[in-house]
Protein backbone atom coordinates (compact mmCIF):
# COMPACT_ATOMS: atom_id res chain seq x y z
CA UNK A 1 0.00 0.00 0.00
CA UNK A 2 1.40 3.39 -0.86
CA UNK A 3 2.04 5.93 1.84
CA UNK A 4 -0.60 8.26 0.39
CA UNK A 5 -3.23 5.51 0.46
CA UNK A 6 -2.27 4.64 4.01
CA UNK A 7 -2.86 8.24 5.10
CA UNK A 8 -6.24 8.22 3.44
CA UNK A 9 -7.30 5.03 5.17
CA UNK A 10 -5.97 5.80 8.61
CA UNK A 11 -4.96 9.40 8.86
CA UNK A 12 -4.16 9.21 12.57
CA UNK A 13 -1.88 6.19 12.38
CA UNK A 14 1.58 6.44 10.84
CA UNK A 15 2.28 3.91 8.14
CA UNK A 16 6.01 3.68 8.21
CA UNK A 17 8.07 2.57 11.18
CA UNK A 18 10.08 5.80 11.14
CA UNK A 19 6.93 7.90 11.38
CA UNK A 20 5.67 5.85 14.29
CA UNK A 21 8.96 6.14 16.13
CA UNK A 22 9.16 9.89 15.52
CA UNK A 23 5.60 10.38 16.77
CA UNK A 24 6.41 8.32 19.83
CA UNK A 25 9.57 10.32 20.52
CA UNK A 26 7.67 13.60 20.08
CA UNK A 27 5.02 12.44 22.54
CA UNK A 28 7.70 11.49 25.04
CA UNK A 29 9.34 14.88 24.54
CA UNK A 30 6.02 16.68 25.05
CA UNK A 31 5.33 14.68 28.20
CA UNK A 32 8.81 15.41 29.56
CA UNK A 33 8.37 19.12 28.85
CA UNK A 34 4.95 19.19 30.55
CA UNK A 35 6.20 17.31 33.60
CA UNK A 36 9.34 19.45 33.76
CA UNK A 37 7.28 22.64 33.69
CA UNK A 38 4.95 21.28 36.37
CA UNK A 39 7.94 20.31 38.53
CA UNK A 40 9.53 23.75 38.07
CA UNK A 41 6.26 25.47 38.96
CA UNK A 42 5.91 23.32 42.08
CA UNK A 43 9.51 24.06 43.06
CA UNK A 44 8.86 27.80 42.73
CA UNK A 45 5.71 27.45 44.83
CA UNK A 46 7.55 25.52 47.55
CA UNK A 47 10.39 28.05 47.57
CA UNK A 48 7.91 30.92 47.95
CA UNK A 49 6.17 29.10 50.81
CA UNK A 50 9.50 28.40 52.53
CA UNK A 51 10.44 32.08 52.18
CA UNK A 52 7.15 33.20 53.72
CA UNK A 53 7.48 30.69 56.57
CA UNK A 54 10.98 32.00 57.23
CA UNK A 55 9.61 35.54 57.43
CA UNK A 56 6.90 34.36 59.84
CA UNK A 57 9.54 32.70 62.01
CA UNK A 58 11.58 35.91 62.08
CA UNK A 59 8.51 37.90 63.14
CA UNK A 60 7.75 35.36 65.87
CA UNK A 61 11.31 35.63 67.17
CA UNK A 62 11.02 39.43 67.30
CA UNK A 63 7.74 39.10 69.19
CA UNK A 64 9.23 36.59 71.62
CA UNK A 65 12.21 38.84 72.30
CA UNK A 66 9.93 41.81 72.96
CA UNK A 67 7.57 39.82 75.18
CA UNK A 68 10.58 38.79 77.27
CA UNK A 69 11.78 42.38 77.42
CA UNK A 70 8.33 43.57 78.55
CA UNK A 71 8.36 40.93 81.27
CA UNK A 72 11.84 41.90 82.39
CA UNK A 73 10.90 45.59 82.54
CA UNK A 74 7.71 44.79 84.46
CA UNK A 75 9.64 42.64 86.93
CA UNK A 76 12.29 45.30 87.47
CA UNK A 77 9.69 48.01 88.09
CA UNK A 78 6.93 46.13 89.92
CA UNK A 79 8.36 42.95 91.47
CA UNK A 80 8.04 44.37 94.98
CA UNK A 81 4.29 44.87 94.55
CA UNK A 82 3.17 42.94 91.46
CA UNK A 83 -0.44 42.85 90.40
CA UNK A 84 -2.25 39.60 91.34
CA UNK A 85 -1.91 37.87 87.95
CA UNK A 86 1.89 38.29 88.17
CA UNK A 87 2.56 37.52 91.84
CA UNK A 88 3.43 33.86 91.32
CA UNK A 89 5.80 34.54 88.42
CA UNK A 90 7.54 37.39 90.29
CA UNK A 91 8.01 35.22 93.37
CA UNK A 92 9.35 32.36 91.23
CA UNK A 93 11.87 34.71 89.61
CA UNK A 94 12.98 35.99 93.02
CA UNK A 95 13.41 32.42 94.28
CA UNK A 96 15.45 31.58 91.19
CA UNK A 97 17.64 34.65 91.69
CA UNK A 98 18.29 33.62 95.30
CA UNK A 99 19.11 30.06 94.22
CA UNK A 100 21.54 31.35 91.59
CA UNK A 101 23.24 33.58 94.15
CA UNK A 102 23.58 30.62 96.56
CA UNK A 103 25.00 28.39 93.83
CA UNK A 104 27.48 31.06 92.74
CA UNK A 105 28.58 31.45 96.36
CA UNK A 106 29.19 27.68 96.55
CA UNK A 107 31.24 27.85 93.36
CA UNK A 108 33.38 30.63 94.85
CA UNK A 109 33.85 28.61 98.04
CA UNK A 110 35.01 25.59 96.03
CA UNK A 111 37.45 27.74 94.06
CA UNK A 112 39.08 29.11 97.23
CA UNK A 113 39.71 25.70 98.77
Amino acid sequence: MSRQMCKMVTSSLPCEKGDYIMDFIEKIGDTINEKGKAAADKAKELAAIANLKSQISTCEEVMKKNYLEIGKIYFEQYSDMPEPPFEKQCETIKNSQRAIADLQEKIEQLKTK
